[in-house]
Formats: structure tokens, sequence, C-alpha cells
């Protein structure tokens, strides 16, 4: 299951849905989910170009928010043996982290709000407390 949530001065989107792959790993998994993220916010930024309006919707850098710690090294291309093998997401990524469209930061799971998407709640304490971040 991936998920990404989309904040541009107000919640604009949302995905979740199953992945089209296996993933071996969760890291590899944040990996695949970084790059629909990043895919969908290339989507965006042409569309809000050819209205004229990107300048106001969207930073010069976007930066996407990753609770995996091992996703984030990778996307800084720190990575381990264990992670090299992903290649095919690897490009789109890396180029726009190079080009400084994008940047990929770390964020504690407890306040990640793309987690209301794909995590089982065990308690509605930790749901409300994502909620009221929004």
């Amino acid at each position: 299951m991936l998920a990404f949530y989309i904040d541009l001065l107000c919640p604009v989107h949302w995905m979740s849905k199953h992945q089209k792959v296996t993933a071996a790993s969760s890291a590899e998994a944040e990996i695949y989910a970084t790059d629909e993220c990043c895919k969908f916010l290339l989507d965006l930024a042409q569309i809000l170009y050819f209205l004229d309006v990107r300048h106001i919707f969207l930073p010069s850098t976007t930066i996407i928010y990753n609770d995996n710690k091992a996703c984030v090294q990778w996307s800084k291309k720190a990575t381990t043996k264990g992670l090299r093998h992903i290649q095919m997401h690897e490009n789109r990524v890396h180029e726009n982290i190079a080009s400084q469209f994008i940047l990929v930061c770390h964020i504690d799971g407890k306040i990640n709000l793309a987690d209301i998407l794909t995590k089982e709640m065990k308690d509605t304490s930790h749901f409300v407390e994502l909620r009221a971040l929004c």
C-alpha cells in the first residue's frame, strides 16, 4: 500500500493505493511511494505552469516528508547495500532532487499525515492527534 498527501496552502490531494509490485522491504515500499509522489508533483507543476499560477502555489523546492529513514538516506544517495538494487525509480527522484524541484526530509511517524491512509489505527487517540494536524 502506498500513500501520500499533498498540502499547498490547504489540503489539495491524497492518494492511497496498492502497489503494482511487491516490495522486499519497508524502505523499498517507501521509495515507490516517494516516486509516485514526485510523479504527481511533476504533473501538478505542469498544470499550474499552464495556468500561470505555479509561482503562487508551489515553492521553488517542494519538500516531501517521509517517515522511513532508509528512504530519506537513499534519496540523498547515502544508501545501503540492501537498497542498491532499486534503480527503476531512482532516476526520477534523484534527478528532481538534483534540479532542486523536490527535497526528501524525515518526519516522525507519529505526525505523518499520510499514515491516516495506510496504517491501522489501534486506538483513536493517535487518529485524533493526526486529524488535528490537518
